[in-house]
């Protein structure tokens, strides 16, 4: 069932429209979450806190152009609102750059498979710590998401040119420690989830 046709459903009133965008959504939402906090529980409470919070407002709620940035850009909005009041995730409390957003990289691919996996992995890892938190977050969007440059810039809420930057300066770092070619493999690898 396309998005929109659950998204109509859900503003008209059927549950079963925002089921449908929960049973779509719980798992990439969760995915998002955990590149904030490792708190299981808490991203699972505030994927709850966000669906309430929609059949709570749908009346208001305008139809959004892509159901998928709107609900990243929303459940972004109130894991940060949590984190940021939350007393016992203080230390977790950041805001613009420095909000926490851990990046670990899949590799389901037969061509790393092999024994120098681990090797890989390792080196990848440490590069994308080389990254800024928000570097990460919008390499994560754009390659793992599959989001445009402009949804992408909404969700961070920064504008489109500042998400191409910085995409193109986390690339070029990138780049500059890992090489050309092997900077083919990891995007490749990112692509690939």
């Amino acid at each position: 069932m396309q998005d929109k046709e659950l998204w109509s459903w859900y503003k008209s009133g059927e549950i079963t429209g925002l089921e449908g965008l929960y049973n779509a959504y719980y798992m990439p939402l969760t995915n998002y979450g955990f590149k904030f906090t490792e708190d299981k529980s808490f991203i699972e409470e505030s994927i709850q806190d966000l669906f309430l919070k929609l059949w709570r407002n749908r009346d208001s709620i305008v139809t959004p152009q892509v159901v998928k940035q709107y609900l990243l850009l929303s459940f972004r909005r109130i894991l940060l609102r949590k984190l940021e009041y939350s007393p016992s995730r203080l230390e977790e409390a950041f805001s613009g750059e420095h909000v926490p957003f851990y990046l670990e990289l899949s590799y389901e691919h037969p061509l790393i498979r092999a024994e120098r996996a681990a090797e890989l992995k390792k080196k990848v890892d440490a590069l994308m710590d080389t990254l800024t938190h928000r570097q990460r977050e919008a390499i994560f969007l754009k390659y793992y998401e599959d989001l445009s440059y402009e949804e992408i810039a909404e969700i961070l809420q920064i504008n489109t040119g500042g998400t191409y930057k910085l995409v193109y300066r986390a690339l070029e770092r990138l780049r500059e420690q890992f090489g050309d070619f092997s900077l083919l493999v990891l995007l490749y690898l990112l692509q690939r989830r």
